[in-house]
């Protein structure tokens, strides 16, 4: 049997260790560069965050688009503004310069929401009697043929196409919950009154 020398023996033994420490090196170094791979990756991610906040910063953008409103009647500076949307009809009226003296704030929701493409029109003062006491508004227009939905009873508004009593009520109700209608066009906002029915109606009413 071939028998090793000391010195041999050590040798061996030094091999050994050397293969062994090869194999513990070759296992070892791709792990590392996969975890060196991988901080690295993690440490780009804010880049990608900061895209998206980017993103989100557009979509805050489109949520704050301005209002086209036409303001009119009895203010400061009448015209065309531009107002931030969530915008009232306060809002307007402070755009224009405010009211002059002659308005009648009173009959003004000035807290209604306002809609792209809305005319805000603000009334003169209603004129007073001989024994002090405010003028009740015209029922009918100058020419005499169209119907004022803002001071209506029951009987005029039941004489409009397509409105019953049903209708003629909820109308009532809706100016004496929300203000006067600042244009014919927010009857709409009338539950039961559609765009068909203010089709039928548009040339039969106003709101001054």
């Amino acid at each position: 049997m071939f028998k090793l020398t000391p010195r041999e023996q050590k040798l061996v033994v030094l091999l050994g260790g050397l293969l062994l420490l090869g194999i513990v090196l070759r296992f070892a170094l791709p792990e590392e560069n996969e975890a060196a791979r991988v901080e690295r990756d993690s440490s780009e991610m804010p880049a990608v965050y900061s895209s998206e906040g980017t993103g989100a910063g557009q979509g805050e953008a489109e949520e704050t688009v301005p209002l086209v409103v036409h303001v009119t009647g009895h203010v400061v500076r009448p015209g065309v503004y531009d107002l931030e949307k969530g915008a009232r009809v306060i809002d307007a009226l402070e755009e224009a310069g405010g009211s002059l003296e002659t308005a009648d704030l009173e009959r003004v929701n000035l807290a209604q929401p306002l809609i792209d493409g809305q005319q805000v029109y603000i009334p003169a003062l209603l004129p007073q009697g001989e024994d002090g006491q405010t003028a009740v508004p015209e029922r009918i227009s100058p020419q005499g043929s169209q119907v004022n939905i803002n001071t209506a009873d029951q009987a005029e508004l039941e004489g409009l196409p397509g409105i019953g009593s049903v209708k003629a009520r909820s109308i009532i109700h809706y100016r004496e919950q929300h203000g006067l209608f600042q244009q014919v066009e927010d009857i709409l906002q009338v539950s039961g009154i559609g765009e068909k029915t203010l089709e039928s109606i548009k040339d039969q009413i106003t709101v001054y």
